[in-house]
C-alpha cells in the first residue's frame, strides 16, 4: 500500500515535468523509506505520549537512531515485519527500563558490555546496503566515535544527577544497537570480505 501511494506520487511528479522519468525508481525507493520511517517513529512517540514517556523516549530514540544508523545490524525482511518487530522491541524497552531504573550498576554493566561489542564489531555491512572497504572503514570508525559520544553525555547526566529513567533510556539504546549487531553477526547478516569483489 506505502508502495503504491509513492508511486503514484511519483508518477504524477513525473507527468508534471518536477523529476525526471529516469529518476523515478529513485524518488519511489526514497519515498517508500521516509514513509515507512515516519509510520514507525510517529507510532512510537504516539505510544510515548499515551504513556506518558515522550522525553525518555525522545532520548532513546536519538542515542538508537543516531547510534543503529552507523552500527547497522539485524534487518527484517518486509517493513510489516520491521515495524512490528520495532514497536514490540520499543515496548520491551519501556518495560525493561521501568525495572532496570532501581538497578543502575546493571544499567552500567551491560552498557559497559555494548560499549565493547560496539568498538569492537564498529559495523556490520549488510549486503542491502553491501558498503565497499572504505566505506566500512568509514562507518565503523564513525559508529565507534559516536557510541563514545553517546557513553559520555550518559556518564555526564548521571554525575548531574539526572533522572535515572532518562539515563536509562539512553543506556538501553546503545545496549540494543549492540545486542542487534551481534544477532547481525551470528545469523550472518552481512557482506563477507570474500563477497566484497
Amino acid at each position: 500500500m506505502i508502495e503504491k501511494m509513492a508511486m503514484g506520487l511519483v508518477d504524477q511528479m513525473a507527468e508534471e515535468k518536477m523529476i525526471d522519468k529516469e529518476a523515478e525508481e529513485y524518488y519511489v525507493y526514497t519515498l517508500v523509506s521516509l514513509m515507512e520511517k515516519f509510520i514507525t517513529i510517529g507510532t512510537i512517540l504516539l505510544i510515548s505520549v499515551l504513556i506518558e514517556k515522550l522525553v525518555p523516549t525522545a532520548f532513546f530514540l536519538l542515542f538508537f537512531l543516531s547510534l543503529r544508523k552507523r552500527t547497522g545490524g539485524y534487518h527484517m525482511n518486509t517493513f510489516f515485519q520491521c515495524y512490528l518487530g520495532t514497536v514490540v522491541t520499543y515496548m520491551l524497552v519501556l518495560g525493561l527500563c521501568m525495572v532496570l531504573v532501581d538497578y543502575p550498576q546493571l544499567v552500567f554493566g551491560l552498557l559497559l558490555v555494548a560499549i565493547c561489542i560496539v568498538e569492537v564489531i564498529g559495523t556490520v555491512n549488510h549486503p542491502n546496503i553491501h558498503m565497499d572497504a572504505v566505506e566500512l572503514s568509514e562507518s565503523k570508525r564513525a559508529a565507534r566515535i559516536l557510541c563514545a559520544v553517546e557513553v559520555c553525555v550518559i556518564y555526564t547526566f548521571t554525575l548531574l544527577g539526572a533522572d535515572m529513567m532518562y539515563v536509562c533510556h539512553m543506556a538501553v539504546a546503545v545496549i540494543l544497537c549492540a545486542v542487534l549487531l551481534l544477532i547481525a553477526k551470528i545469523l550472518k547478516q552481512e557482506v563477507k570480505r570474500n563477497e566484497e569483489n
